[in-house]
């Protein structure tokens, strides 16, 4: 759509001028958020960007300025930092970004929650935390850049959901207080699981998050471990031993298949990763001798170690290479490689990746992250694929749920197209809190033509 001249000067009106965004050179480069991890999203929504940004600065402005939007029915989507990997914050029919990233205040911190405003920066969060003894429960590996309200709407887990789990399961998200998108917006707080589920990775389809409470659990001292295993299994092997064992205290268990430790160029440069081995990348309270005395069975060792009174004060974190930050390291080095989502069956882990390697060799590059999901633990994979085509990642993709792997296909923009998505609570959100159908459109498949 266009956007009438008077439109624009009512957004002025509400949040002044410096704080409206329609130059379209800016308008093009604050409308992405990576979609380009995927070479399939890339061509499809290299050409997509909204007519104008607004920043409100308070909940105040926040709710006038969907007033106006709904007014004038303009298109709506609400956007964090932009730190998503799928496309899903990507404005398909222009319109009006609606961004909450001056939206910055901590209500409340206590030791066992946090209750803050949508753009309060996640790193924000676990420094306040930690000067009372607490931490983030999880958090994506763009801890530095992610905003609350943009994890809560497109995030899942992160580093800590070896431990904690995901946004999904109980007692991580304790409330949520959203604005919707009528003629009159109402701001409602949400504390019913269930209706919470309307919020949680909704990307941006039900409503316009202002703040949220998230659990904090109590800080803990870590220490940061790097180690090396002469292959992918005895390092995958040794990872289970840490993942399952509800005794210890973990943040991060990563398990790499070399040559993926080239790709970072700060742990080869501090010879942290040998040739030719695999590695895992730990965040642990134990100390050098606990952490050798358990690699000691799978033939792993120390290579590289970082203190606690070094951890979130240095210029990097061990972090910084885990989750989705793997495949943004090896896209530095080699454009041609993408990745999967995969989650592996427990029970049947080892059979499933042998199967894989032995049809598509390096092609496929195995990264796992133990994660708690739904109160199970499982192998998630962040595989790096060597992209060729579209046909031969579908062929690849089909293989893999043919054999029992899980995917949550990272090469759609779709909603619903992803297996994790709450189908009928978002749907039912999304009725009673956009009649009109303005936020977002264009990203929910089951939806596509019906839009007022």
């Amino acid at each position: 759509m266009t956007l009438s001249p008077a439109f624009v000067e009512k957004l002025h009106s509400i949040v002044g001028p410096e704080q409206v965004v329609t130059s379209p050179t800016r308008l093009q480069h604050d409308s992405r958020d990576y979609y380009w991890f995927s070479p399939v999203l890339k061509p499809m929504l290299d050409d997509k960007a909204a007519e104008v940004i607004v920043r409100p600065q308070n909940i105040e402005q926040l709710v006038a300025v969907i007033a106006a939007a709904v007014e004038a029915r303009v298109p709506i989507t609400p956007q964090g930092a932009a730190t998503g990997n799928y496309g899903q914050g990507i404005p398909m029919q222009g319109g009006l970004i609606l961004s909450t990233r001056n939206l910055t205040q901590i209500v409340a911190l206590t030791p066992q929650s946090a209750r803050v405003q949508a753009g309060v920066i996640l790193r924000t969060i676990e420094t306040e935390a930690r000067q009372i003894g607490a931490e983030l429960r999880f958090f994506p590996s763009t801890l530095m850049t992610a905003t609350a309200g943009g994890f809560l709407a497109g995030g899942a887990g992160g580093i800590g959901s070896v431990t904690w789990g995901t946004l999904w399961d109980p007692g991580n998200v304790l409330a949520v207080t959203v604005v919707t998108v009528e003629e009159t917006p109402r701001i409602l707080t949400i504390t019913d699981p269930d209706e919470m589920q309307g919020v949680i990775h909704n990307c941006g389809l039900t409503c316009v998050i202002a703040d949220l409470t998230f659990a904090l659990a109590p800080a803990q001292p870590w220490q940061q471990y790097v180690a090396a295993f002469d292959d992918f299994e005895s390092g995958l092997r040794f990872g289970e031993t840490l993942a399952y064992d509800d005794d210890l205290h973990k943040r991060l268990v990563t398990i790499l298949e070399w040559p993926i430790p080239t790709f970072f160029r700060q742990l080869m440069r501090d010879n942290a990763c040998p040739d030719g081995k695999a590695i895992a990348l730990l965040h642990l309270t134990m100390d050098d001798a606990q952490l050798a005395e358990k690699l000691a069975p799978f033939g792993g060792r120390i290579t590289w170690h970082s203190p606690h009174s070094a951890y979130l004060t240095s210029g990097w974190q061990l972090s910084d290479f885990s989750w989705n930050h793997t495949t943004l390291w090896a896209l530095k080095i080699d454009p041609t490689i993408t990745y999967l989502q995969d989650q592996f069956d427990p029970e049947r882990v080892y059979e499933q990746l042998r199967q894989r390697k032995e049809r598509y060799g390096d092609d496929i590059l195995e990264h796992i992250e133990f994660m708690r999901f739904r109160g199970r633990m499982y192998p998630q994979g962040l595989s790096l694929v060597r992209f060729r085509s579209p046909q031969q990642l579908q062929e690849l993709m089909d293989y893999c749920e043919a054999i029992g792997i899980w995917l949550a296909n990272p090469h759609t923009h779709y909603l619903d197209d992803d297996v994790r998505w709450n189908g009928q609570p978002i749907l039912d959100a999304r009725q009673r809190w956009d009649p009109h159908g303005l936020l977002n459109p264009g990203h929910l498949r089951s939806l596509e033509g019906n839009r007022e």
